[in-house]
């Protein structure tokens, strides 16, 4: 089981966002007692389109003022942590976002507060997962930074592996929750196919996976969102209905594109918009199917 605690800091070297959005969700799940704040620079809107943003807290780094913002120093990650002190129960805070602090500051001040910061986690009752690129940092910066932080790292085959084993879930496409998706005419993520999920072994949980994978491709999933309120055979019953859906939509999203030559780019645009809302499905299907008979 992985588990971070005891009021200490760990590096976490950033790959991609999905990746990482998808290690939180992996360790708030087996840290259930922790209360977790995720520090990023992706806005919060965006955020509901990668990760559930029921379990944690979240704000955003940015030069902007706004609900929920915080500037990109580590004075301010350090006020956040002291106004959230809780001796009951320790906290977890993900900082991604330190490459944008460092070109502020330089490299050599940014490591001399992160030493800082790390110091004063037992004071707040806080461990950290300090999100780095070391390859964006000197050499000198980066052994500095790997040998003051515990190196953390989840993403492994294994790792994925066990989890699809609990879940009773194989991916058919692998890995499943981190795939990084290929782009349309339009710019938008291709819609790919999921494994279907069965019966056994569903949950309240995996449904929230579901619903944010289909979210990373741009597709509008609305219409499952109240099944998380719901008694798990009525959720999957709705559950299937809407993959059923998503399956059409991922057959016109191929056909669509593997065509797009020859369709006008105004029209194109605006289908494969309305397929990701999955309710023009019908009509699209007789505009594109109907017309190659």
């Amino acid at each position: 089981m992985v588990q971070v605690g005891g009021n200490r800091a760990y590096l976490y070297e950033t790959q991609t966002y999905s990746e990482l959005f998808s290690d939180i969700e992996f360790m708030i799940e087996k840290n259930p007692e922790s209360k977790f704040t995720l520090i990023t620079r992706i806005p919060s809107r965006r955020l509901l389109e990668q990760i559930d943003l029921n379990s944690l807290e979240t704000y955003w780094m940015t030069e902007s003022s706004g609900n929920n913002s915080i500037k990109p120093s580590i004075s301010s990650i350090l006020a956040i942590m002291e106004q959230n002190m809780d001796a009951s129960n320790e906290q977890v805070i993900v900082i991604e976002g330190l490459e944008f602090v460092g070109d502020r500051i330089g490299s050599h001040q940014l490591l001399s507060e992160i030493t800082m910061l790390v110091d004063k986690l037992s004071m707040f009752n806080y461990s950290c997962v300090l999100c780095f690129d070391l390859l964006a940092m000197p050499d000198k910066i980066a052994t500095k930074i790997k040998y003051i932080l515990d190196y953390l790292e989840l993403s492994d085959e294994t790792t994925r592996s066990t989890i699809y084993e609990e879940e009773d879930i194989q991916p058919s496409i692998s890995p499943g929750e981190n795939m990084e998706y290929e782009l349309g005419e339009d710019g938008n993520p291709r819609l790919v196919y999921l494994s279907k999920l069965p019966r056994v072994g569903f949950s309240n949980n995996i449904l929230v996976k579901r619903i944010l994978q289909w979210r990373r491709m741009g597709l509008d999933v609305s219409e499952i969102e109240p099944a998380l309120n719901y008694q798990e055979d009525k959720a999957y019953h709705l559950y299937k209905s809407v993959e059923e859906k998503v399956r059409r939509a991922v057959d016109l999203d191929r056909f669509i594109n593997s065509n797009s030559s020859s369709i006008n780019a105004s029209d194109l645009a605006t289908d494969i918009f309305r397929l990701r809302q999955l309710t023009s499905l019908e009509e699209l299907e007789k505009k594109y199917y109907q017309s190659t008979n």
